[in-house]
Order: structure tokens, then C-alpha cells, then sequence
């Protein structure tokens, strides 16, 4: 049983580390991209209009999932990470955001996303909702916080628990044309590297 522990978190260690290297690769390739654009974050509304945003991505979750505590105290990769597939899905709330003189949006963020976490066999949901602030630096580049909350479930040991998580992340999408894109997130309670489609 051991054994079949270790060469399960070879493997996640193996496919987490595959895709954050091909999410360098591509962020490295949208750079040469840079030196032809002009910033536009003082040009309000001056961004993609679209009804819905669709996420498919691949996660890598730290999230304590033993505890009832929405946010953690202190972070133990070790024990506590998995990885697996989720979908977020926005839905645009404001077409010019908060702050009226520059470029920024507001979207209603929710989704499922799923990860087995290999150290306790657990196997764990989150459905979270969040709002997300989007800043649009460039034509190329979108700087987002994503602050919210999550049901979490997870089933280990043929027992199935429900639990409270806070959300707060933060991110960038890289736009390869104006409606498709990959967007990266960094936060509580994964990180995530995923395609991004405005519809």
C-alpha cells in the first residue's frame, strides 16, 4: 500500500510539474507579443464584450482538507496536495467596474472542480463562487483578484464531508486573440493553469 503511495505522488508531482512547465512555455512565447502592444488600462471599456466566459483547467490543490478552517494557518504541501481537472464559468456583472477611469470589468465566477489527493486517498469537490475583478492592462494581458467562498466535499475512507473554504485568488490571462486565451491562478485553495473562452 505504500509503495502504491509513493508511485502515485510521483505521478501527480510528474503531471503538476508537466503542466505548470507548459503554462511557462506559452506565458514565454505570449511575451514576444508584448513588445507590440500599448497599455489600454486607462481606456475604460475598452475590452472584449462577451455573455459567458467558460474555464476548463487543470489544478493543483493545498487546501487542508482534514480541517474546518475556510483559511488555512499554515500550508503543508506535503501532506496536503492533490491535483485533477474544473470548469469555471463567469458571467459578466458590470461592463465598466468600480473604478469608472479605468479599464476594468466585473464577472459572477462559479464552477466544479476536482482533485484526488494521493497522501490520504481523498478524493475532494469544491463549487466555489467568486467575483472577479478583471483589470486589462493590455490587449494581451488581463490582471484579475477573485475573493469568494466554496463548498467543499470530500470523500476518504467511505465517509463523505462537507465543509465551508474561503476563496481568494488572483491571476492574469493571456489573450492569444481577443476571445481565447490561458489563464493562470494563484490563491487559496489551488492554483490552476487553464484555457479561457469568451463567448
Amino acid at each position: 500500500m505504500q509503495s502504491f503511495r509513493n508511485v502515485e505522488r510521483v505521478l501527480c508531482n510528474g503531471v503538476a510539474r508537466l503542466v505548470l512547465s507548459c503554462a511557462v512555455v506559452v506565458a514565454i512565447a505570449l511575451m514576444s507579443r508584448l513588445g507590440h502592444t500599448e497599455t489600454i488600462i486607462k481606456q475604460p471599456g475598452n475590452h472584449p464584450k462577451y455573455s459567458v466566459e467558460l474555464e476548463p483547467h487543470l489544478l493543483l490543490g493545498w487546501a487542508n482538507i482534514d480541517a474546518n478552517d475556510p483559511f488555512p494557518r499554515n500550508i503543508d504541501f506535503k501532506n496536503h496536495s492533490g491535483f485533477g481537472p474544473g470548469l469555471r464559468v463567469s458571467v459578466p456583472l458590470v461592463g465598466n467596474g468600480f473604478v469608472k477611469t479605468i479599464n476594468n470589468d466585473v464577472a459572477l465566477g462559479f464552477g466544479a472542480d476536482w482533485a484526488h489527493y494521493g497522501g490520504g486517498g481523498a478524493n475532494v469537490l469544491w463549487f466555489p463562487i467568486v467575483m472577479q475583478w478583471n483589470f486589462h492592462v493590455t490587449d494581451v494581458i488581463t490582471i484579475f483578484g477573485e475573493p469568494g467562498g466554496a463548498l467543499r466535499s470530500v470523500s476518504s475512507r467511505g465517509r463523505t464531508e462537507l465543509h465551508a473554504d474561503g476563496v481568494l485568488q488572483a491571476g492574469a490571462k493571456f489573450m492569444f486573440s481577443r476571445y481565447v486565451g490561458l489563464t493562470l491562478r494563484a490563491g487559496y485553495p489551488y492554483f490552476s493553469a487553464g484555457l479561457t473562452l469568451l463567448l
